[in-house]
């Protein structure tokens, strides 16, 4: 039964401390949970697996976050993206949201904040939610 499969969470993020605790999170919010360390590897698994769901930090090496929306959005159109930044400001959540993202977060990312995004965006999947 589809009403019964776990929704599938996809962490992309550099740092490797951030992207165990996002994965350990998403998991024991009951969501299964994959990860990658880079837009290259983030292309990859997204032509392969479907998620509902993409979070993704904004500065990586190579590909920024920034980048890759177009490219998720592509891949994926029906995946919310909630992008996470350290580096945040009005320019940034603006563009993030142009190319697709469907919320903005900035680190030090509240974890109640992230459980309720995560919850509403994959009841109501692809929806723009505020920033």
């Amino acid at each position: 039964m589809i009403s019964n499969m776990k929704k599938r969470i996809l962490v992309i993020e550099d740092d490797e401390e951030m992207r165990s605790l996002l994965k350990d999170f998403v998991e024991g919010e009951g969501y299964e949970a994959d990860s990658v360390n880079n837009g290259s590897e983030a292309f990859r698994k997204l032509a392969r697996e479907p998620f509902d769901l993409i979070i993704t930090d904004i500065r990586m090496p190579g590909l920024t976050g920034l980048d890759i929306l177009p490219g998720i959005k592509r891949l994926q159109p029906e995946a919310s993206i909630i992008v996470i930044t350290a580096f945040g400001s009005k320019e940034v959540c603006r563009k993030a949201i142009e190319r697709g993202a469907t919320a903005y977060l900035e680190k030090p990312i509240h974890l109640s904040t992230l459980r309720t995004l995560m919850d509403k965006m994959v009841s109501s999947k692809g929806k723009t939610i505020g920033g």
